[in-house]
């Protein structure tokens, strides 16, 4: 069965049904042009959050190969949301929409174009610019710190999603001694909230991670569990509540051979040579 739904934002009236879908990957990249050309505003693929434009599985499966809405990072300190309201508000006029029927209006009124909602203006946005592929919800995520919200909601991979990676990101802040704020990076707790880091590029990795980690380490939960097995000496420790958690969603840890360690022989191994000085290319242990 191939599914079809998208963002739940926008809903006809009085049916209460979904007037979006999801996006097909290779009408990603048009329609965010179409949506650069009516605003103005530029969004390059690092700009495209979570799995927006990113999923391609060779199975075919339209699931496997779309989006179900576009979520786009967009930049509080170059446009407030009265002005890409105001913005949006004009090409819909241009197009005929009568004023009344351009807004949402709480749960009264969901039918609209544009819904106003938090630190998200949400648009119902034609496929490719036109309505013949019918319409998709776009979620402008409005942040002054686009940089951190970048690295925060990157998505993730088919095993393990991006509500994953937030969760042992949390997970390891929490296990650290910090809270992971979605707004404002790694914070204290302990000292009303400061902001301890916000920094991707070494900050982040290596409060969480641990030292030499990098902003790629972030990337994955594989990513991440392979390097906190590969140099945490607490390993088991700090991963305890997010694997808790994993069983709690019917998941386990990602296999050894999914972050790099194929066997138990193969870390001690490595272990072996670290403290002997050999080098890493001789052959590996086979259990």
């Amino acid at each position: 069965m191939i599914l079809s739904e998208g963002g739940n934002v926008f809903k006809t009236e009085p049916e209460k049904e979904m007037m979006t879908q999801r996006i097909a990957t290779p009408d990603v990249h048009p329609t965010i042009q179409f949506i650069e050309k009516i605003t103005g505003l530029t969004f390059d693929e690092e700009d495209w959050l979570g799995t927006t434009g990113k999923k391609n599985d060779p199975d075919g499966a339209f699931e496997k190969n779309s989006s179900g809405d576009l979520d786009l990072n967009t930049d509080a300190n170059k446009i407030s949301k009265e002005e890409l309201i105001a913005k949006l508000s004009a090409w819909l006029k241009s197009q005929g929409v009568p004023e009344d029927q351009i807004m949402n209006v709480g749960r009264k009124k969901q039918d609209g174009w544009i819904h106003n909602a938090g630190d998200q203006v949400h648009f119902r946005t034609p496929i490719d610019g036109t309505d013949q592929k019918g319409f998709v919800q776009t979620d402008f995520m409005f942040t002054t710190n686009p940089d951190y919200q970048r690295g925060a909601k990157r998505g993730g991979t088919p095993d393990y999603g991006g509500a994953l990676r937030a969760m042992l990101l949390a997970s390891l802040a929490r296990g650290r001694g910090y809270k992971m704020s979605p707004k404002f990076g790694i914070v204290d707790p302990n000292n009303g909230d400061q902001v301890v880091s916000d920094d991707w590029s070494k900050g982040i990795p290596e409060i969480l991670l641990g030292k030499g980690a990098t902003e790629d380490d972030t990337h994955t939960v594989e990513s991440m569990i392979a390097f906190l097995r590969k140099n945490e000496p607490n390993y088991e420790e700090l991963i305890a509540q997010f694997e808790y958690q994993l069983e709690k969603e019917g998941k386990k840890l990602p296999e050894a051979k999914q972050t790099g360690y194929t066997t138990l022989e193969d870390k001690q191994l490595d272990r072996i040579k670290e403290l002997s000085g050999l080098t890493l290319n001789s052959t590996r242990m086979v259990s």
